[in-house]
Formats: C-alpha cells, sequence, structure tokens
C-alpha cells in the first residue's frame, strides 16, 4: 500500500484510468435491466383518456433549406393528432439561405404553420425562447429541422404527461435514430444512437435523472420551461442545460424509448468531430456553471448527484487518457532504443487486457440495448462495435480534453456560448417526399 500522500495519488489516477469505463459500464449494464424489468413495461405510452391537449411543434432553423420543406410536410401530412389541436412554429435564426423563402410557400399551402423572424443570429436557445412567447400550446414538443417523430408521437408523448404523477412532470425525451445510414461514419453511429444512448438513458432513470434531453426531439410543459425562465441562450448546448435545470428545479423527465425519432446524422468524420466539439463544449459548461450549486446541497439534489459524479469522472477520465496515452507512448519508445524488451512486451500485454476488458463491456452494452429496444433487429449494427468502440471513444475523449480549458474560460467569463451554424446535412435526405428510415 502507498504510504505517501504522492503515491496515494498515483494509486487513484491509476484506479480512475483502469475502471471507470469497465466498472461505469457494468453499471449502465445492471441499471437499466433494473429498469427494463422493473418499470418499461407499465411506462408504455397509453391512448389519451382526458382529450387531446393544444401542441406547438418548435422547430429551431438557421440555414435549414435542406431539410425544412421535408420535415413541415412530413409533420402536416403524417402525425396522428387532430390537425386543429396543433400548430408548427418554425424560428427562422438569422438564415441567409432560402429557408425564409421556403417557409413562406409554405406558409401559403398550411394555415397551422406560423414562423418567427430573428435578424441576428443568438442561437437554438434563444429562438426557443423568442417563440415561448407566441406559442399557444400548453405542451411544447421541440423538433429539429431534420428530425421526424414517428406518426403517434404527439399523443404518446402526451400520454405520460395524463398519468398518475403526470402533473410534476416537466418533459419527456424520445428514443433517437439514424435515418441515414449512406457512409461507414453514418452506419456506426446507429451503435451509439440506437443502442448506447437509450441503454444510458434507462440506465440513468433507475437512479432518477437524465443527463440530456434530446435536443432534436423532446416534449416539454410550457409551465415547466417558464418555471426555469426558460432556455440558456448562453449555454452552446441547451439540451443539457435545460434538463439539469429543471430537474434539479424539482420537474421530473423521463425517457420514452417506445417514442421513436429519425435524424440525420453526420455522415462524414470531420462533421462528426465538429458535432463532438460542441457537445463536449457545452456538457464542460454545464459542469462549471451548474455543478457548483449542486453540490452545495447534495440531500436536496440528490438525484442528480449521480449525473454529476458520473460526469465529472467522464471528464477527469479523458483528460487522463491522453496525457498517460502520452506518458505510454514516451516510454515504449525509451524501452525499444534501450532495449529492455520484457518490460516493452509486458507493457503492451497489460494494454491489452485494458483494452479487451473494456470491447467485451462495449459489445455487451451494444448487443443488450439491441436486444432493449427491437428484440434484436438491429444486431446487425454490433458488426460496427469495434469500429464504433475504439474510434468513437478516441473521438469523444479528445474532444472533452480538448474543449475542458476553454470552455472552463469562457464560462468564468460568462462568455455567450449560445451562437450555432447549422451542421452539413445529407444529400439522401433533402427530397421533400422522404420518409423515416430512409424509405420514400
Amino acid at each position: 500500500m502507498p504510504e505517501t500522500p504522492g503515491g496515494w495519488f498515483e494509486l487513484l489516477l491509476i484506479f480512475i484510468l483502469v475502471s471507470y469505463p469497465i466498472v461505469g459500464g457494468l453499471g449502465f449494464l445492471v441499471s437499466s435491466f433494473y429498469y427494463r424489468v422493473l418499470s418499461e413495461r407499465r411506462d408504455r405510452p397509453r391512448p389519451l383518456e382526458h382529450g387531446e391537449p393544444f401542441v406547438t411543434i418548435l422547430i429551431p432553423a438557421h440555414n435549414e433549406e435542406a431539410s425544412i420543406e421535408g420535415t413541415i410536410r412530413y409533420l402536416v401530412g403524417t402525425l396522428n393528432y387532430p390537425p386543429d389541436r396543433y400548430e408548427i412554429m418554425v424560428v427562422d435564426d438569422a438564415s441567409t439561405d432560402r429557408t425564409a423563402e421556403i417557409l413562406v410557400a409554405l406558409q401559403e399551402e398550411f394555415d397551422n404553420l406560423r414562423t418567427v423572424t430573428i435578424v441576428n443570429n443568438r442561437g437554438k436557445a434563444h429562438g426557443l425562447n423568442c417563440a415561448l412567447a407566441y406559442a399557444k400550446g400548453d405542451f411544447l414538443l421541440c423538433n429539429d429541422a431534420d428530425t421526424k417523430p414517428n406518426p403517434d408521437a404527439i399523443w404518446q408523448y402526451l400520454s405520460y404527461f395524463e398519468r398518475e404523477g403526470g402533473h410534476n412532470l416537466g418533459a419527456v425525451t424520445g428514443n433517437m435514430l439514424a435515418a441515414n445510414r449512406t457512409t461507414l461514419t453514418a452506419e456506426a453511429q446507429q451503435n451509439e444512437l440506437n443502442s448506447i444512448i437509450g441503454l444510458i438513458k434507462r440506465g440513468q432513470l433507475a437512479y432518477g435523472a437524465l443527463f440530456a434531453f434530446s435536443g432534436a426531439n423532446t416534449m416539454y410543459r410550457r409551465q415547466a420551461v417558464l418555471d426555469i425562465g426558460g432556455w440558456h441562450a448562453e449555454q452552446p448546448t441547451e439540451d443539457i442545460a435545460i434538463a439539469w435545470d429543471m430537474q434539479t428545479a424539482g420537474w421530473r423527465a423521463t425517457f420514452a424509448p417506445h417514442i421513436r425519432f429519425f435524424l440525420d446524422v453526420p455522415e462524414q468524420l470531420r462533421s462528426l468531430v465538429k458535432q463532438r466539439h460542441r457537445w463536449s463544449a457545452g456538457g464542460v459548461r454545464v459542469l462549471a456553471s451548474k455543478g457548483p450549486k449542486l453540490l452545495k446541497h447534495p440531500l436536496r439534489n440528490f438525484r442528480m448527484m449521480p449525473v454529476v459524479a458520473d460526469y465529472t469522472i467522464s471528464v477527469v477520465w479523458s483528460l487522463i487518457y491522453w496525457i498517460t496515452l502520452a506518458i505510454f507512448l514516451l516510454t515504449q519508445g525509451f524501452f525499444a532504443v534501450s532495449g529492455d524488451w520484457e518490460r516493452f512486451w509486458h507493457t503492451w500485454y497489460m494494454a491489452g487486457i485494458f483494452v479487451s476488458l473494456q470491447m467485451v463491456i462495449g459489445l455487451a452494452q451494444l448487443t443488450l440495448a439491441s436486444l432493449y429496444n427491437d428484440r434484436g433487429r438491429t444486431l446487425k449494427y454490433v458488426a460496427f462495435g469495434p469500429l464504433y468502440l475504439l474510434g468513437y471513444w478516441m473521438v469523444n475523449t479528445w474532444t472533452v480534453a480538448w474543449e475542458l480549458i476553454p470552455s472552463l474560460a469562457k464560462t468564468w467569463s460568462q462568455r455567450d456560448g449560445g451562437t450555432w451554424k447549422s451542421p452539413e446535412r445529407s444529400s439522401s435526405l433533402q427530397q421533400p417526399h422522404e420518409t423515416p428510415g430512409g424509405t420514400s
């Protein structure tokens, strides 16, 4: 056992580095199984029993000429909800392409389509706050411009709000799947969307709080959004920020795995890396700006404590991972130059054990989540598991480590991080007649 503080600190770093991905993965396997067995069946959506509340579908848009028309036509023509009981409100956030022109033409065609135009680009959260002042619905379905929910999504979401205890429910977030699977990068993301995210959210429900809502498709109780002051425009990831704010304020949130929506995922590695930089920056900023306040009252915020602890450790682990990887490569080079082949191969052997354990846990997550989501019909995507587990983990940890210091600096200086630039859209999803899953 270590005899000095430095020795104990070194042992702690080694424990975090080696155990976090393995112990954390096992934790999500156990907690998601707990939710699956005890709660998931009774949490299925049910037919509405108390009428159809009016719903406002909010669509934030910035340079979305490639996808906005197809999304609106889908929402108008496909949703199984009375047409006079919902409206579609598009927030055109200073678009410089043909988005505004397309919206004008669509408004002449559809009576329940309204638009809010913002002159200066202030970001998604600011746009949603502006639309909130004009929305008629008591419930708000936030739907990205490239996202199409399953036809029954509105009444399925609402069924959670009308059940016992639903008056305390502030948000319900659905289960996301990739609509485009045209490249190896997009195919591999199916593991993350259909499996990893779904499994982790099931696990988070088992201990009471969600790390993030889906920015692409989540239904909110309007009163809950007003209660917390709306979306925070200074945050680059409004879906993480509002999840922390709402649950901290006492509102409950839930994940509805049986409500599906399909979104456009990055098809090229550069687009994926750019997306993950934004996600990482947003996560760190939320942790830095909201975590200390939660830690001041851990008992009052006990449901959020596992979320804070898990993300804090993941950030620390990402940083330590790259530091130790650099040390590993340097020492291996030294062993090779000095001819110390015994230590050289022993180190590679230990690293191989570590990676193998991670792979086993990761593949177990992929397999179990596929069985949860669709009884194994998407098990074919497990073939991309090694690519996801080795490649995407590297991308995710790198972006967290890279964005850590800049994000902390922006938090402390209170710099605005909410402005946005729309990602590249898949060319395979730019036809108005396209339906979820990529079929016509």
